[in-house]
């Protein structure tokens, strides 16, 4: 049961907060106060040295290992430029007023840069390590919850397609936490490559 609602953290967040009462803050805020939530619930904090969590084995990478995830990562980079050559042909509504829809104007875009850019993509990686460890099926959830987001703004193809993209990267971060012990890897990329895509949408509105 708690797998259950692990894996439902965002669906509960983005269903209310982005579906119902649209408001992309109150959205990402309540997704990330459920991550802080099961993280205490499944590793309370405790006394002495570290606990052995994924942000442990992301401070304790071998040697070169932040060298070498970063130069393999850099490929993220890229959702955010071709995100914004892009923009004008796949979507189905216009962008400034699908961000003001979702209360995502002025300052509070601009505070979304580096919420969304920098600290989003360490606490999901935090919360889906584990989830992906446990489950095949959080490669799906992932990448789902996404959709509920991205079809508010994309055509249906391109939304599918970056669904599919999305479990790629879920797969791909599983297999590279393993392999190497880390979570280096999966936080840069998925640093270069949300911090590209909203500044790419700041730039297009």
């Amino acid at each position: 049961m708690k797998l259950a609602f692990r894996l439902m953290a965002p669906y509960l967040a983005v269903g209310v907060f982005w579906c119902v009462v649209p408001n992309a803050w109150l959205a990402i805020l309540v997704y990330h106060a459920q991550i802080v939530f099961w993280r205490l619930v499944k590793h309370p904090p405790r006394s002495g040295a570290g606990d052995g969590s994924e942000l442990g084995t992301l401070t304790r990478s071998a040697p070169g290992m932040r060298q070498r995830a970063v130069f393999l990562a850099l490929p993220a980079a890229l959702a955010g430029p071709l995100l914004y050559v892009l923009l004008p042909y796949i979507t189905h509504t216009e962008l400034t007023a699908w961000l003001a829809d979702h209360r995502l104007t002025g300052l509070g875009f601009i505070l979304m840069i580096p919420y969304f850019g920098l600290l989003h993509p360490m606490l999901e990686q935090l919360h889906w390590s584990r989830l992906r460890e446990e489950t095949p099926v959080a490669h799906l959830a992932f990448a789902g919850y996404h959709v509920l987001v991205l079809y508010s703004l994309l055509t249906l193809p391109w939304a599918i397609f970056c669904s599919a993209i999305l479990v790629s990267a879920s797969v791909i971060w599983r297999f590279t936490t393993d392999r190497s012990g880390s979570l280096m890897f999966a936080v840069v990329s998925h640093v270069l490559a949300d911090l590209g895509i909203v500044v790419a949408a700041w730039l297009r509105t």
